[in-house]
């Protein structure tokens, strides 16, 4: 279905979406908003008579491009982006208009493994959507809103996660500990976690309802960390009323040391 394309952004994403349609046998142009090696500069731009277009950019670059880009693509040329939180609607109102986003995070050299990446599918023509899972066999079908909340969830469960266990890195740190001592019980819990009903492999003092280690812990994080005292106390609520438990009462701010 798709034999040539231009792959416009060589980022993590352009470069191995690029290497992958190489490999397909698709005929790949690589296009680069500033000078890149092995890669056209966007400024000499020209649509010629192609498959599809692959907009590899940033979101807030995206409507600028897309904008510049679709004026002079045929009606039969497919303009694709990869976006997880933009409509698809900022391509314009072209028939030929998709998006397919891999909620996965890409590294600068290590190619990743298409054959088991998950691949967001929205486009309105089934033949596509056929195309993207010879593209990425896991490829499956959202609209607009799925793909919106599935990239949220991909922020809050990578992103987030990553926020969270470096919060507490830095906290175990400033107690003069070593946070790496926690990495096997990090693994098997996130590992647990993942197999599914996450909330129902929680252990510890909040499943159990200890409230008088749970007071204990929160006494220790409003004096030395009162930010991630806060965070504690939202996601201890969370375990608690899972469990059928009572919530905690509100946390009390720590007394200021003047």
């Amino acid at each position: 279905m798709i034999r040539n394309a231009h792959v416009i952004g060589m980022g993590r994403l352009g470069r191995h979406l690029a290497d992958r349609l190489d490999a397909l046998g698709v005929v790949t142009t690589r296009w680069n908003r500033s000078p890149q090696p092995g890669a056209h500069h966007l400024t000499n731009w020209k649509a010629d008579d192609v498959d599809a277009v692959f907009l590899a950019v940033s979101d807030d670059a995206l409507g600028g491009i897309a904008d510049t880009v679709a004026p002079q693509l045929s009606d039969s040329t497919w303009l694709v982006h990869h976006a997880g939180s933009v409509p698809k609607s900022i391509l314009g109102e072209r028939k030929r208009n998709a998006v397919l986003w891999p909620p996965m995070t890409f590294q600068s050299t290590a190619a990743p493994d298409w054959q088991t990446m998950p691949m967001a599918v929205d486009a309105a023509d089934a033949s596509f959507q056929t195309w993207a899972r010879t593209l990425a066999p896991s490829a499956f079908e959202v609209t607009d809103l799925q793909r919106q909340h599935l990239h949220l969830g991909a922020v809050l469960l990578g992103n987030l996660t990553a926020a969270w266990i470096g919060t507490v890195e830095d906290h175990l740190r400033n107690m003069g500990l070593t946070p790496e001592l926690l990495t096997p019980l990090v693994e098997a819990s996130v590992s647990k976690a993942l197999e599914g009903n996450a909330l129902d492999t929680v252990t510890g003092p909040a499943a159990r309802n200890d409230r008088d280690t749970l007071t204990a812990q929160q006494s220790l994080l409003a004096d030395a960390d009162p930010d991630v005292a806060d965070l504690h106390q939202r996601l201890t609520q969370r375990i608690l009323t899972h469990h059928g438990h009572d919530p905690l009462p509100p946390l009390q701010a720590a007394p200021r040391r003047d």
